[in-house]
């Protein structure tokens, strides 16, 4: 099948890049025993080459295999591939950023008893730990930008890696793995009594070869976040408490994960105003709402009120893939990023509202609660990748875990055309962030890549901003003529 055949490409060249170790997309880890590399040094074309394949091959696999799922098949063989790479991206080094580095550095920082959201990783120690002084540019002098319970996380990593930067990537990256294993085995056995609906999640999560390498083989954060995020959507129609612990673990590694509490509030507000059996009670949102306190209330009170500092000096900067790059080089002032971002959001709500958010005629049960969540979850996400002035390729695990639990509306229609260009904007948006780190490659490679960044990847955000807008016309205006006794020519995506 195109789709195994497709990832397996994805899969072997990212991994072909981590294992041969430090090049300009994978930094050196020093010495120690896992994850693997053999000190091939590999040029910085090279490494491009193998990524760039890699990268869209990912792309290829999604869209074929959601146009496979859509004929009935189911990804069996693309999930014993997924499984293996996954298992493998542990044993290899990451790939595409230096961030593993930071986190390492602001465990190391907490575990020693100093406070990372004060401390920067050059300055801790005289710049002489052996850990946080692994840091790459431009991050050495930036204190954590993460939340509590991600510097927790990371702190318990630090006291498992010691001194050692390779045994500390390596305990994060094992973390990761076990995340993305439990989220898939959750998705697996909650969607087992609808194999098309189980079989589409699989593509757009478990087995999507854009995350299993930009995300989880880059060992980024957002991958402990997503998992918690696919977490809480499955735990909270009948285990509140637990999926306000998980939840926590999501909002307290980043802010924008909350987007999955916002839609179990939704959710619940509406089946509580349609009533009759099976909506949820009062009960259930205050159980939700201790278990992430739980968490929460204890890891703010150890990071302290300045966790968020460095966050909202964050929330200023642009990134020169989006939207409000070419805005702010010709002058937009900074100020108007908040309230733009805010309006496109909105915009892309009242589009997208009736065409992702599910309600059911009858009861809500279990899973109607989970899909409208999932719904407004995905609307959320989608709205801020779009919309939001700083965006690089693995804050889109903000999206995938819910838009693989919402059932889109009208069935075959806008779900299908939005999952499509939602995959060919990662394809498109994560070739601007190859090979990965700002040092390393060489002249020629360097004005290809950050050519790249600064020419075309702002015209691909702002493609897919208006291709958004679009299609949620084009489907809404369908979805009308539906009720009215009209047929349009359907938007053709799934049968």
């Amino acid at each position: 099948m195109a789709p195994v055949a497709a990832a397996a490409v994805a899969l072997l060249a990212w991994l072909a890049v981590a294992v041969a170790g430090p090049s300009a997309a994978v930094p050196p880890l020093g010495s120690g025993a896992l994850p693997v590399d053999l000190g091939l040094r590999p040029s910085s074309a090279l490494v491009s080459a193998l990524l760039v394949v890699s990268v869209l091959s990912g792309g290829v696999a999604v869209l074929t295999g959601l146009a496979a799922v859509a004929r009935g098949w189911r990804p069996r063989g693309l999930l014993l591939l997924a499984a293996a790479g996954a298992a493998l991206t542990a044993l290899v080094p990451p790939v595409g950023s230096a961030d593993h580095l930071s986190y390492a550095a602001y465990g190391r920082i907490a575990a020693l008893g100093a406070d990372p959201y004060v401390q920067a990783p050059d300055a801790f120690a005289g710049g002489a730990d052996p850990v946080a002084s692994a840091v790459r540019d431009p991050w050495r002098s930036t204190p954590s930008v993460y939340g509590p319970v991600a510097t927790a996380v990371h702190a318990l990593t630090s006291l498992a890696g010691g001194d050692s930067v390779r045994a500390t990537v390596w305990c994060w990256q094992l973390l990761l793995v076990v995340a993305w294993a439990a989220a898939a085995a959750g998705v697996h056995a909650a969607l087992r009594e609808d194999e098309a609906l189980r079989a589409r999640a699989h593509v757009l999560w478990t087995a999507n070869p854009l995350l299993l390498t930009v995300g989880l083989g880059g060992a980024h954060a957002d991958v402990l976040a997503g998992a918690a995020s696919v977490g809480v959507l499955l735990l909270a129609p009948r285990r509140p408490f637990a999926a306000g612990l998980v939840l926590a673990v999501a909002v307290g590694t980043k802010l924008p994960y909350g987007a999955v509490g916002g839609g179990l509030l939704v959710a619940w507000w509406a089946a509580r105003r349609a009533g009759g059996p099976g909506a949820p009670g009062a009960g259930w949102l205050l159980r939700g709402l201790a278990g992430a306190l739980l968490l929460l209330v204890p890891a703010h009170l150890w990071a302290g009120t300045h966790a968020y500092d460095q966050t909202r000096t964050a929330s200023r900067y642009v990134s020169l893939a989006t939207v409000w790059r070419p805005l702010v080089d010709a002058g937009v002032p900074r100020g108007v990023l908040l309230p733009g971002t805010l309006l496109l959001m909105a915009l892309l709500a009242v589009l997208w509202w009736p065409l992702l958010v599910h309600r059911p005629a009858g009861p809500w049960g279990p899973a109607a609660l989970r899909r409208c969540a999932a719904g407004v979850g995905a609307l959320l996400a989608l709205g801020y990748l779009l919309a939001a002035p700083y965006e690089l390729p693995w804050y889109d695990l903000l999206l995938w875990g819910p838009l693989a639990l919402a059932a889109a509306t009208p069935a075959g229609v806008a779900g299908g055309w939005l999952e499509r260009l939602v995959a060919l904007r990662l394809a498109l948006l994560a070739l601007a962030y190859v090979p990965g780190l700002v040092d390393g490659m060489s002249p020629a490679v360097q004005a290809v890549t950050l050519g790249y960044r600064r020419e075309v990847g702002p015209w691909v955000a702002w493609a897919a901003l208006l291709a958004a807008v679009a299609v949620g016309v084009l489907a809404r205006r369908w979805e009308h003529g539906q009720r009215h006794g009209h047929h349009p020519r359907p938007l053709r995506a799934r049968r």
